[in-house]
């Protein structure tokens, strides 16, 4: 089981570093595009661990191992999801300004639909990740 969620991590993370490397085309070069989804990545997995922690408040976990492998497997499973949100759209939003495809007006519109698409997000996240959390301390109680 252990082994199906993770080799689903991997595919979400490929989807979005494939995604996210084709709206990148305006970029110098291949470095730029491999910082600029490094540092994406990374971003996405700190947000995930807050939005996680903060969905965690008021959650009772049996013990600390629990509580780790639960972070672990949710921060690595949700923050491609978040990618999926934000980073392609970013890459996107930053290539039409390199090259001044789009007009300043539009990218400002986009980038304030973003922010808001992402505030929306971050709110439904953290109530599914609380219920997410219950239902995964349910399964592992059961087992027991």
């Amino acid at each position: 089981m252990l082994i199906a969620i993770y080799l689903i991590i991997i595919i979400l993370f490929g989807v979005l570093i494939f995604w996210t490397w084709n709206n990148l085309v305006d970029f110098e070069g291949n470095v730029q595009r491999i910082k600029f989804i490094l540092i994406g990545i990374i971003i996405l997995c700190v947000v995930t661990l807050i939005i996680f922690n903060i969905s965690k408040i008021g959650i009772t976990y049996p013990n600390i191992d629990v509580i780790k492998k639960v972070r672990t497997i949710t921060v690595l499973l949700f923050a491609p999801l978040n990618g999926y949100i934000t980073l392609p759209h970013i890459a996107k939003i930053l290539s039409n300004i390199k090259t001044n495809e789009v007009e300043e007006e539009k990218i400002k519109k986009r980038i304030i639909i973003l922010f808001a698409i992402i505030i929306i997000f971050t709110i439904v996240e953290i109530k599914y990740l609380n219920g997410f959390q219950n239902g995964i301390i349910q399964i592992l109680q059961n087992r027991k």
